[in-house]
């Protein structure tokens, strides 16, 4: 028997017997003589004898699992993680490998595994220990990239912090659990499509064509089923939900699509219905094919109560109402006190048994809408996600020939009283002004709205883009909504008298801009090119002995202005900074340079905004709404831009996002977003730096997609590199003499729009 050991020891490497003959055994050739250059060089970087010993050990599960390629890949990455982190780390690493490969599917897989652990052995090299001991639960909730995404995230939110790099990837910061449940899933598409095609045959006879939801942006999963006439389409995985719940979810999301199929009949009109009132009425028409799919089949509806675990005590926010409805109406055992579900619940029972009559649904849907608009709940169509997760999209039910009157990522205080559908039932007008016991008064309103001026209302959460694991992070950071602090408007009024000089120019300026859209003028005695319709029509008359008319030319013109504005203000600590050599803040030149561009703006009569934000980590990012588009430039806006007052940070990428979604139900042909900071992106819980300038920079790109202008002032002297990364060299001006920004900021806006 040949003396496996002594081979090794010829070129220099010290095995145990049984070791060296299981690693000869997996490894011949060209593989055997690679492992052994691949030990030598780790031995010339003097690594740790036991180092190799375990190396050799892994090799073997390697050559198991894999083949013997993937051996280089971890040869290096032990050699990389010994400099970085020491001789412990590698072992840490080399002792889990063979629950690595157990867990991960494929080389390639594998290699992403060690990828990651050598980025946190230059990031955090006092946690690679920690990380690779938790390789069995980790690697049994996520796949290599979610593994990645979650090490990414960690040493990104973490930035420099030892004590929370140590929370998070201890596992003891909620933010740590919540990755690893967005990326978490062990139940493909893939593995169960027969069942849930055979399961909807049976029950109906129907045979779907199911496939893959399609992914329009690499950094995007889709997170519910859809369907249309042709196809079912699912996410291929439902983060968060594993082993047998996650094929039971598979399961309900097919049988409530094919009970759609079955009950729910035609398409539904859109017309004048706003996004809030389509969302309802889905929930009720979600709950109506359930309960009637549930008189034949009893188990399908154990199985889809199941998935409703609403908090009947939950915060009074659309997305929660919501959830709570839909939990109301499918489970009678289910207890709500609130009088909005009690009353939705009431009207949609009332309606039934069958609900054959679809406008009674539509009905109910307006009305309940209307009742939460008198609520001021607000609703954000674009963040808005169904619940729970087996139910669709529901954009299978409705006919979107004809667009809704709104946006779909419009963030909306929906007004109940304006927005009452016209229908042809004759109660509906007693209806719509009986006053029903259980909805908030007008008084109530009030109260409800009567917040203290630093509590703010969270309106939505918005996505963050994460440069380091290429991927963006779903409902990351909270929206709040801020009552500004008021001030006496006299305070702008003083500072407009200032500058009446100014003020006089900049008006007679803007007066001369027309912006706006082309519009084609045919018929016309001169222009650049003939109208063809009028001279068909004027050879016509010729040959019919009619006089002509001269005018067969076609021209283009500006006739009207077509543009709205978006100011958005960062109002973050540093403006407080005063200029050198005076007595006022970066912050007062703002105020001012915006109060003399708004007088400009509101008697030209542009669509404009005013808008302000601040961020005290991602749950707070503080919104303050100084004048919105549909209301008038009066004492009442002039009161809150006076009274506003800097503080905190400036996360700018989500503050983009949002005005972004308020520009957007802006039908003029130019929507444009005038931003005015005087600092870096930065926030208390971020310590790259990098990280809020890619999400800026990835905002701007999203907001360019929708057609929305982005554009940028730069306060002082050191905002150059990074306000070209965000905005891009031509859309961005470095203001270097603060001060100067009260003359320059009109008639940069003049340039703009000019």
């Amino acid at each position: 028997m040949p003396d496996h050991s002594q081979f090794f020891a010829g070129h220099g490497i010290k095995l145990k017997i049984s070791v060296a003959k299981q690693l000869r055994e997996r490894l011949n050739g060209g593989s055997l003589e690679a492992w052994i250059i691949s030990a030598r060089e780790l031995l010339d970087q003097s690594v740790a004898e036991n180092i190799v010993e375990f190396y050799a050990i892994a090799s073997v599960d390697l050559a198991d699992a894999y083949g013997a390629n993937v051996n280089n890949a971890l040869s290096n990455s032990i050699g990389f993680i010994v400099s970085k982190a020491g001789n412990a780390a590698a072992l840490s690493l080399l002792a889990n490998t063979q629950i690595a490969t157990s867990l991960l599917v494929d080389e390639e897989e594998f290699s992403g595994w060690l990828t990651s652990i050598r980025e946190l052995s230059v990031a955090a090299p006092d946690q690679v220990i920690q990380v690779c001991k938790k390789s069995q639960s980790l690697l049994s909730s996520l796949n290599a990239t979610g593994f990645h995404r979650w090490v990414a995230a960690g040493i990104t939110s973490s930035g420099h912090d030892r004590d929370r790099l140590k929370r998070y990837f201890s596992l003891e910061d909620p933010a740590s659990l919540h990755v690893i449940e967005l990326e978490s899933s062990d139940v493909r598409l893939a593995s169960v499509e027969k069942k849930i095609r055979t399961l909807a045959t049976g029950l109906w006879g129907i045979a779907p064509v199911i496939r893959a939801a399609e992914v329009k942006n690499a950094q995007y999963l889709p997170r519910r089923t859809s369907f249309d006439t042709n196809f079912i389409r699912f996410p291929t995985s439902f983060p968060g939900y594993r082993g047998k719940e996650a094929e039971v979810l598979f399961k309900a999301a097919a049988t409530h699509i094919a009970a759609h199929m079955e009950f729910s009949g035609q398409k539904r009109e859109v017309k004048s219905l706003q996004p809030v009132q389509i969302a309802i009425i889905s929930i009720l028409e979600d709950a109506k094919v359930e309960l009637l799919a549930g008189r034949n089949y009893p188990g399908l509806l154990r199985m889809w109560r199941s998935f409703h675990v609403t908090n009947p005590n939950g915060a009074l926010i659309a997305e929660s109402l919501l959830a709570r409805l839909s939990h109301a109406l499918i489970n009678p055992l289910y207890q709500d006190e609130n009088s909005w579900v009690a009353k939705g619940r009431k009207m949609f029972f009332a309606a039934g048994p069958d609900w054959d009559d679809s406008d009674d649904i539509r009905r109910i849907g307006v009305f309940l809408g209307n009742d939460l608009g008198q609520m001021r709940i607000q609703f954000n169509s674009k963040t808005y996600v169904v619940q729970p997760a087996y139910r669709d999209d529901n954009n299978g039910i409705w006919d979107y020939r004809e667009p809704p009157s709104q946006t779909d990522d419009e963030p909306d205080t929906v007004q109940g009283s304006a927005r009452v559908e016209q229908t042809d039932d004759p109660n509906q007008s007693h209806q719509r002004q009986k006053q029903d016991t259980n909805a908030p008064t007008e008084t109530q309103t009030r109260k409800l709205r009567a917040i203290e001026d630093n509590i703010g209302v969270p309106v939505c959460k918005l996505p963050e883009w994460d440069y380091v694991a290429a991927n963006e992070r779903p409902d990351w950071v909270t929206i709040m909504d801020y009552r500004p602090p008021s001030a006496p408007a006299k305070i702008i009024s003083y500072l407009l008298s200032k500058h009446q000089n100014l003020q006089r120019r900049i008006s007679a300026l803007i007066m001369q801009a027309q912006v706006g859209r082309l519009v084609r003028l045919k018929r016309q005695p001169e222009g650049d090119r003939l109208d063809l319709d009028a001279c068909i029509r004027a050879h016509i008359d010729r040959v019919a002995g009619i006089s002509t008319n001269d005018a067969i030319y076609e021209t283009t013109a500006l006739l009207h202005r077509d543009l709205s504005v978006l100011v958005l203000l960062d109002i973050s600590e540093s403006t407080k900074d005063l200029i050198n050599g005076t007595a006022n803040s970066i912050f007062s030149i703002e105020r001012t340079a915006t109060s003399l561009l708004a007088h400009a703006m509101d008697g030209m009569g542009d669509p404009f905004a005013i808008h302000a934000f601040c961020s005290n980590g991602r749950h707070d990012l503080r919104y303050y709404r100084i004048k919105d588009f549909d209301s008038s430039y009066n004492n009442a806006s002039k009161g809150r831009l006076a009274g506003m007052k800097p503080g905190l940070s400036t996360r700018m990428g989500a503050a983009l996002r949002h005005a972004g979604s308020e520009i957007d139900r802006q039908l003029t042909h130019r929507r444009l977003v005038l931003v005015i900071t005087d600092g870096e992106p930065s926030d208390i819980d971020i310590e790259d730096k990098k990280y809020l300038v890619e999400d800026a920079r990835k905002a701007v790109h999203e907001l360019g997609f929708r057609g929305v202008d982005v554009f940028a002032v730069g306060l002082g002297g050191s905002g150059h590199t990074y306000l070209s990364r965000i905005f891009g060299r031509r859309n961005f001006v470095q203001i270097n003499k603060v001060e100067s920004l009260i003359e320059r900021l009109p008639m940069l806006y003049f340039r703009l729009v000019g």
